[in-house]
């Protein structure tokens, strides 16, 4: 899904720098990217160098001095790969969302505080502010958006309200869209003028004010898209025209996207820097020589040992966010390798909850913790970890030999002394079948990810598992078409993830755990084909204002889940970035990417 080349002539100066980075791109660490270009200035004053002697000299005119170029502020943010396209509900590796804040608006955002603040809205709709409408006899309500009538497309179009549901109706079309919040809950969408609209909902919908914004919905301009080529595939997902502070200028796919300000964005004065490169390095050393060498400014997602070395580095920051999200889990299938019902072809071993339990028993989950991040993170075993809902969950037990009774319990033991474990009386696979499994992790983590995944290997090795180890690219992992965890093909992954702002309700517990989402036809990630008919009406119980009543049964939820382990959380890590000492205004979110507030940022000598 990569796209072509844009072709796009760039001055003179930004080839050179461009060149310096692609071959830094091809490996080669030590070369030098220029962060300056000299400019020769036009000889100012034309002196004639004789005179003739039987004529008066006379004095030339110096013509007009040629006005130097203002020098232009240009940033460079490294990541390991393309992006596929502006979005991520397509395919998410983080990299879609980077790109789509710098060119696309949402109606609303997220802080890093997990607060909701308005972007095109001119408010945030309340019951106290009579944006929201709450019918108790019917257990429904409606919702008033009001937007700025001030934001204008880099084309000149303005802004309006049919561009909201043009984005709305496209992306949830039923025979060419996807899956997101709040699709489920909503009902319609009314226009009442060019800046107000209004949702009417089928119940209680506590997540509405994320769900025209937030991480992943952004406005298309219904002027320039193709409805018609649908949302996985238009070409104004590769080609967008910008609401927001920048607008692509080229993409060179492998290497590069530059970006200009837009000249239309409708916050004076802003963005604050005049070019973006997105630079394209999947070398992990090569991304630090560049931060290092003061030739990049962010280097996005850097392994704990790199940012600890930024942290201490004299002309860099090491950044982190306030608030935490990313809890690093296992995703075990419980359907048969490339299967997708569990029911009918469940899998040999990990469809057994006891199987499961005795996994999070065999990982040692403070050795990964202080051994290889290096003490970035805390240990995480239950998703409601995160203010304001926080549920008593006993942390488990680091227990090997628990880990061995329960594999015993469920028919699995070593009856020929191999050191791997055979079904012997196990319910759910062939008598003789051996545990043995592939457990993957996606590429784009780096070293750390990939010491953990020895480590974790060492701990189910001793107590029975075979297990082998495989590397693969976010983009092949979560494709969500084609993918390896879409389709099935893999036993047990192991990534980082974790609900953005402050309400678990959608983009988490319906889009991991709910039945529904287990359809690889529904739009949600529930690859571990858990089904669980009491979560699925613990659910319906979220749709309520009452917020002591919605606690409450957050926790029952929370300790069904410790009990059926349909995923293994382990510990969080740290949403950290490293920053060039002059780059300001970067505030990390785990509610949205980094470049969430991009406008913002400014450069300082």
């Amino acid at each position: 899904m990569y796209l072509n080349t844009l072709k796009k002539t760039l001055i003179f100066g930004l080839l050179i720098l461009l060149l310096a980075f692609s071959l830094a791109s091809c490996g080669q660490k030590e070369a030098e990217v220029p962060t300056e270009v000299t400019v020769i200035e036009p000889t100012a004053v034309v002196e004639p160098t004789e005179q003739p002697a039987e004529e008066p000299t006379v004095a030339v005119e110096p013509t007009a001095e040629e006005a130097p170029m203002p020098e232009q502020s240009t940033i460079v943010i490294l990541v390991p790969e393309d992006p596929t396209g502006f979005n991520g509900l397509l395919t998410d590796t983080g990299y879609e969302q980077l790109v789509g804040e710098l060119v696309m608006l949402s109606v609303a955002e997220v802080d890093p505080m997990g607060n909701v603040i308005p972007e095109i809205a001119a408010e945030i709709p309340t019951l106290e502010n009579g944006g929201v409408e709450f019918d108790e006899e019917n257990w429904t309500m409606n919702v008033i958006w009001k937007i700025r009538d001030d934001v204008y497309w880099a084309d000149g179009e303005q802004l309006t309200v049919d561009d909201i549901i043009f984005s709305w109706n496209v992306i949830t079309d039923p025979d060419n869209g996807t899956w997101t919040d709040g699709l489920d809950y909503t009902d319609s969408i009314e226009k009442i003028d060019d800046f107000t609209f209004k949702v009417f909902y089928n119940t209680v919908y506590t997540a509405y004010q994320t769900q025209f914004g937030g991480e992943n919905f952004f406005v298309y301009p219904e002027h320039y898209c193709d409805a018609s080529q649908g949302f996985f595939e238009w070409d104004c997902d590769k080609e967008p025209l910008s609401s927001g502070p920048f607008m692509l200028e080229e993409w060179v796919t492998n290497d590069h996207l530059t970006f200009v300000k837009n000249p239309n964005y409708f916050e004076a004065g802003k963005p604050g820097i005049d070019r973006v490169i997105v630079q394209i390095i999947p070398e992990q050393t090569v991304r630090k020589t560049l931060m290092l060498e003061g030739d990049a400014d962010l280097h996005v997602w850097p392994p704990d040992a790199i940012w600890q070395e930024y942290e201490n580095a004299p002309d860099l920051q090491a950044v982190k966010s306030p608030t935490e999200r990313w809890v690093m889990r296992f995703i075990p299938n419980l359907a048969a390798r490339g299967e997708t019902d569990p029911v009918e072809n469940p899998h040999p071993f990990l469809s057994d909850v006891r199987v499961r339990q005795a996994i999070r028993h065999a990982i040692n989950v403070d050795t990964l913790i202080e051994d290889i991040f290096l003490g970035h993170g805390v240990p995480v075993w239950t998703e409601f970890f995160r203010p304001p809902y926080i549920c008593d969950i006993p942390r488990p037990e680091y227990s090997p030999q628990g880990a061995i009774d329960l594999l015993e319990e469920a028919g699995w033991t070593d009856s020929d002394g191999d050191g791997v474990r055979e079904c012997r009386g196990c319910e759910t696979a062939e008598e003789g079948t051996p545990m043995a499994m592939e457990l993957a992790i996606y590429a784009e983590y780096g070293e750390e990810l990939e010491l953990a995944q020895q480590l974790v290997a060492e701990d189910l090795k001793a107590v029975g598992f075979d297990v082998t180890l495989q590397i693969v690219e976010g983009a092949v992992l979560w494709d969500p078409e084609s993918g390896t965890e879409i389709q099935g093909n893999f036993d047990m992954d192991m990534w980082d993830d974790g609900y953005p702002g402050i309400d678990p309700t959608d983009n988490q517990l319906w889009y991991y755990y709910h039945t529904d989402a287990s359809d690889p036809e529904s739009g949600g990630w529930n690859v571990m084909r858990w089904q669980n008919e009491d979560f699925d009406a613990l659910y319906d119980e979220l749709f309520t204002l009452d917020e002591e009543y919605r606690t409450e049964v957050f926790c029952q939820i929370a300790t069904l889940l410790d009990e059926e382990v349909p995923q293994i959380l382990l510990f969080s890590t740290l949403e950290m970035h490293g920053l060039s000492g002059h780059l300001n205004g970067v505030l990390p979110s785990v509610n949205d990417t980094v470049t969430w507030n991009i406008a913002d940022w400014t450069l300082s000598e």
